[in-house]
């Protein structure tokens, strides 16, 4: 028979363990002076069809809040929401949702195997960080900013869903 003291730290560990067996270990703990995050998840579509891949981020309108939150959108065109990209759900409040997709051109650089031409490999590193390649936006740039976004949300104690329509698809470079 194996004797065992209940120490707050076994207690803890158990406390752990056994959510983490029972999936209730969903989240990690908040932060003290945290409110608690809702959940909450955006969908996003481009002309009435899901947009995957595209970056959320809800930036709190009250500037004293440090509780932004954001994720990227699924296959479905859904994102679920994340507090500091730890704590699952956003903290209650008013929010600007900024969505950006970009595309970048591949990179032309062919790197060799750097065990059999370490001079090659360290010139392809050389090219590559000088490399400017073509951005582009893939959706109206409109949303990538907080000043420009009209998109908003209020974050209330429940489960909180919005749907985001940008429009049609668009390819414009970044830059000059």
């Amino acid at each position: 028979m194996i004797k065992t003291t209940l120490t707050t730290r076994n207690l803890c560990l158990s406390i752990f363990l056994c959510s983490m067996i029972c999936g209730c270990g969903d989240s990690i703990p908040v932060p003290n002076d945290m409110p608690a995050p809702q959940e909450t998840i955006i969908k996003v579509t481009s002309e009435g069809q899901p947009l995957s891949d595209a970056s959320i981020t809800l930036m709190p309108v009250d500037v004293s809040s440090r509780w932004y939150a954001g994720a990227v959108t699924d296959s479905a065109g859904n994102a679920t929401i994340y507090t500091q990209s730890k704590y699952r759900g956003a903290v209650p409040g008013k929010y600007k949702i900024t969505i950006v997709k970009r595309e970048t051109t591949p990179s032309t650089i062919v790197f060799p195997n750097p065990e059999k031409d370490s001079t090659g490999y360290a010139n392809a590193v050389d090219a590559a960080a000088k490399e400017v390649r073509d951005s582009f936006d893939l959706i109206e740039p409109k949303f990538s900013s907080v000043n420009t976004t009209t998109e908003e949300l209020e974050i209330v104690t429940g489960k909180n869903y919005k749907t985001i329509e940008v429009g049609k698809p668009v390819r414009i470079k970044i830059g000059k």
